[in-house]
């Protein structure tokens, strides 16, 4: 087995970020992006993807942007506040043209996939809940039902002795506050 200081150093944990920025020039923007981050050991950058010329919600109120997206991975742990105003700085864009997101955030942003269908379109799953009227789902009329499930469920348990048994101790004729006196120390330390 080996030692914990062996264990700690083989784990190198990676910091993965996804970097947008808005209406920056393309031209050498990977090397520029290396040299900026330099400071927190880049392990890997992908090389930018453009994004169609549309409004992209990233960027409210900017129009119609050309966006760049890269990949970035870091050896050093660091907060998406930090990478983007480094970024701006550096490659000389405004703040508010660049976002920056964990991975894990981004793949927050995926919409999510639609619930299966049966072949009548139903969403549902559980064949017990289609019924001729939504009335019959709801109310009391769905409660005396549910209590019924659980009534039968409850005998079925008492015919097989499954019964919670009751255990009797002992019970003391001492209240545990205020009956013992608690003794006070003497000042002068007998």
């Amino acid at each position: 087995m080996k030692p914990f200081t062996e264990f700690l150093m083989d784990v190198k944990p990676k910091y993965e970020f996804t970097i947008r920025m808005a209406n920056c020039e393309a031209t050498d923007l990977k090397a520029r992006l290396e040299s900026a981050l330099s400071m927190y050991v880049v392990e890997s950058v992908a090389g930018p993807k453009r994004l169609p010329i549309q409004e992209h919600a990233d960027f409210p109120g900017k129009g119609a942007c050309e966006v760049q997206v890269m990949e970035v991975t870091l050896k050093y742990p660091t907060i998406t506040p930090q990478i983007r105003q480094l970024v701006a700085e550096k490659l000389d864009i405004p703040a508010g043209m660049v976002v920056v997101r964990t991975k894990k955030e981004e793949a927050l942003r995926e919409p999510m996939a639609a619930p299966p269908k049966d072949k009548n379109g139903s969403v549902l799953t559980n064949p017990n809940l289609e019924a001729e009227s939504a009335q019959e789902l709801v109310g009391s009329n769905r409660a005396l039902g549910l209590l019924k499930e659980l009534q039968s469920i409850k005998m079925e348990l008492a015919a097989k002795g499954d019964t919670a048994k009751s255990v009797d101790m002992p019970q003391g004729t001492k209240s545990p506050v205020g009956s013992n006196q608690n003794k006070i120390p003497s000042p002068k330390g007998k």
